[in-house]
């Protein structure tokens, strides 16, 4: 840092000048104490308190090491180059990997289980909102949710996910129209 001007305001009072700021050099007794800039330190003379000025390197950033402050930045930039895909996957963390895993499935693979994939997307959301709102009825908080990419669109939508066995998952089969027909066939083959 480079020393620019040094001004007597008082006696045992100066103000210093540097390319970092300005900092205060005031006599307390026998002691000289430089303050400033996150800096307060006691000297025995004038002459020390300005070496120890000149000698002064401060960090950039606030304090921060030069080191610390890189890695940040290469964090940062690599956040964002990042594809859309990972942002969502890192959005639904373990609720992703539990739907991957299939601990946890949506509406959508519902149906395509039963073997009514070729309904509408229309119908499927309408579907997704009979289980959501029956699951809600039921345990008296919302499912958990996730994003996924939509099958069409390519959109990435926020769907809720639900245990394989859930009874929601059911009550939606029979209340909504569009699926109640899904749910008729099985107690027909099953009489």
């Amino acid at each position: 840092m480079k020393l620019t001007q040094i001004v007597k305001r008082a006696a045992g009072h100066y103000t210093a000048r540097t390319t970092a700021g300005t900092f205060t050099i005031t006599r307390t007794g026998r002691t000289w104490h430089l303050i400033g800039r996150r800096i307060t330190a006691a000297y025995r003379t004038l002459r020390a308190a300005v070496a120890a000025l000149k000698a002064h390197h401060p960090t950039p950033l606030g304090g921060m090491p030069t080191r610390l402050t890189k890695s940040i930045a290469r964090t940062h930039q690599a956040a964002r180059t990042t594809t859309k895909a990972l942002n969502y996957r890192c959005l639904s963390g373990d609720v992703a990997v539990a739907v991957d895993a299939g601990t946890l499935i949506r509406t959508g693979d519902m149906l395509d289980r039963l073997g009514a994939d070729d309904l509408k997307d229309g119908f499927k959301s309408w579907y997704g909102r009979h289980v959501k709102k029956g699951y809600i009825a039921a345990n008296g908080h919302p499912p958990v949710m996730v994003w996924a990419q939509h099958r069409t669109t390519g959109r990435w939508i926020h769907v809720a996910a639900y245990q394989p066995l859930d009874r929601a998952l059911f009550i939606g089969l029979t209340t909504y129209k569009q699926t109640r027909h899904l749910v008729q066939v099985d107690f027909v083959e099953v009489a």
